[in-house]
């Protein structure tokens, strides 16, 4: 037994509050005190050679006696000391009471430095990263969050007895619209259990609305306390930077994949621009038509007025040719002086011609000058009847193009 109280506690000490005397019942460190009363006060001064601070003020017999008649019954205090091995820790552990109606106070001295250590990892390591942590009592939909940030983003409660009003509550004042439906439906209960069920950790990413900081990212991380009871603990986890970080890659990423698939000098798509448009068409099997627009007497532009009034003719047809359409419908230039067009939704060729025949007569009011008359030829495929691939399709529509113009220019031919 006494290994076990040296192994446990440096000392245990019974405190008169009125006299100021102290009953030493166990001590480590100056065992020949054990049985013996002693003033409090002086036993604590034996003290002052190790624990550094001013602790120790708050345990004299009169600072007891105040916190006793001001109705505490027990506190804590950590300390630090120094020793051979460096800087650790002691707590002094006291509970009050009266006896035959004299005040007194049982104090525990033990060594503390894996507690206090363990402490400082978790509000260094965990704390800091965490906004919170809930225990959750998934059986009696309630819950206490025992730990928090005090960053500024918005909290929950920290005690609530209806957990499933309070999620619906929280994402509808703070989360951000994108993202509300999700978060109600990941955090429900019985989502929570199904997925804990087949995996550890069940877990999901949301936006928060901070006042002070704008948009924020949150993870939010479900895993069993105790199973057997549906105990759950609940976290929520700031990841703003690396959300931040990580769209600004991605946000890179898609400009340089639009740049690739821009015309640098209309602004439309280029030929891989609307070969992607084209393929996914294909791949929802969407109906659609594919214009090969190839402009008439283009070369005399640029043999007569130079290759600056050229281009500026080629801004204007990609122009045209994008007000003729529809919003869901792509224009490109893919290359020189020639066009695709894709038509979304189209049911038939006759709505296609209908469509051709009208890009035609605009484009013919861009003739820079009676002597200099523009037009255009175009072929016209149907994606759903004529191709399997984005080849073949441009490959046909290009083939009736040429013979539009071999028929005389500025027309239409859709066979």
């Amino acid at each position: 037994m006494q290994k076990i109280l040296d192994h446990l506690f440096y000392s245990i000490l019974r405190v008169d509050l009125e006299r100021g005397r102290v009953h030493v019942m166990h001590s480590v460190d100056q065992k020949n005190s054990v049985g013996t009363e002693r003033e409090w006060d002086e036993y604590l001064n034996w003290y002052k050679q190790i624990v550094t601070g001013d602790a120790l003020e708050s345990m004299r017999s009169d600072k007891l006696l105040e916190r006793y008649r001001l109705g505490q019954s027990s506190f804590s205090t950590e300390m630090p000391y120094q020793s051979v091995r460096g800087r650790e820790w002691i707590t002094m552990d006291v509970y009050m009471e009266e006896e035959d109606g004299v005040p007194y106070a049982t104090v525990t001295i033990r060594k503390s430095t894996e507690d206090h250590l363990l402490k400082r990892i978790i509000e260094l390591y965990v704390y800091s990263i965490c906004d919170y942590f809930i225990y959750l009592d998934a059986k009696n939909n309630s819950y206490a969050m025992f730990s928090h940030s005090m960053d500024g983003t918005p909290l929950p409660p920290a005690i609530c007895d209806d957990y499933e009003t309070e999620i619906v509550k929280y994402a509808m004042d703070y989360v951000y619209p994108e993202d509300r439906e999700k978060v109600i439906r990941e955090m429900r209960l019985q989502r929570v259990i199904e997925q804990l069920e087949t995996k550890k950790v069940h877990s999901f990413s949301c936006g928060i609305i901070d006042e002070a900081r704008g948009y924020t990212r949150k993870r939010l991380e479900y895993r069993y306390y105790d199973k057997e009871n549906q105990m759950i603990l609940l976290s929520r986890t700031d990841v703003t930077d690396a959300y931040m970080e990580e769209k600004e890659k991605q946000d890179k990423l898609e400009d340089a994949l639009e740049q690739a698939r821009t015309d640098a000098l209309t602004g439309m798509l280029n030929r891989q621009g609307m070969e992607h448009e084209v393929k996914m068409c294909l791949d929802k099997d969407e109906k659609a038509a594919l214009l090969f627009v190839d402009l008439d007497n283009f070369k005399n532009v640029n043999d007569t007025m130079g290759h600056i009034e050229g281009d500026h003719l080629l801004r204007e047809t990609a122009d045209t040719l994008k007000n003729q359409v529809r919003g869901s419908d792509r224009v490109a230039r893919i290359g020189g002086d020639e066009f695709l067009v894709l038509l979304r939704g189209i049911r038939s060729m006759e709505e296609v011609k209908v469509c051709a025949d009208r890009i035609c007569r605009m484009v013919t009011e861009l003739s820079p000058s009676s002597k200099l008359q523009i037009s255009c030829s175009i072929g016209a495929v149907m994606t759903f009847e004529e191709g399997s691939s984005y080849e073949e399709l441009v490959n046909m529509a290009d083939q009736r193009a040429y013979s539009a113009k071999n028929r005389g220019k500025n027309q239409v031919c859709c066979e």
